[in-house]
């Protein structure tokens, strides 16, 4: 077995739950994970992601903000894009858990807050459907 699959699940670190997303969408969920630095993954558990037409891209950004509502002052802190990839790599993503490394420390600056941020690209029908939480390495 993978070591990535053994994360445990922590249900104050859960960032999204699972559900379907086809439009680009902020999440609802924003997490207060305090005024230090964290070095950890985020754990994305896919299990449905269209790839039918050959240009779906569904790119998972975790945004970090010192601001709590984070209607500002926002930085992308790590990305994962999956779906069709174009060349070189590419192979089509499939689904099954993804791992994602962040800290919330970008040049300098720690920030407090964050959430994930899913944008959806190309000819969609139904979409990407994950859920993902915040494990330690």
């Amino acid at each position: 077995m993978p070591l990535y699959s053994s994360k445990t699940l922590d249900a104050e670190l859960i960032l999204k739950a699972a559900g379907l997303v086809a439009t680009s969408a902020a999440g609802s969920l924003i997490l207060d994970i305090g005024p230090g630095f964290m070095d950890a993954d985020i754990v994305i558990d896919v299990t449905a992601l269209e790839v039918a037409t050959g240009d779906e891209i569904y790119t998972v950004s975790l945004e970090g903000s010192n601001v709590a509502a984070m209607d500002s002052a926002s930085v992308e802190l790590a990305r994962m894009v999956l779906g069709n990839n174009p060349a070189p790599a590419d192979a089509d993503t499939t689904t099954g858990r993804k791992i994602l490394p962040f800290r919330n420390e970008l040049e300098g600056t720690i920030f407090r807050y964050v959430r994930l941020h899913t944008t959806v690209a190309g000819t969609i029908a139904t979409g990407i459907n994950y859920s993902a939480f915040i494990a330690k390495k």
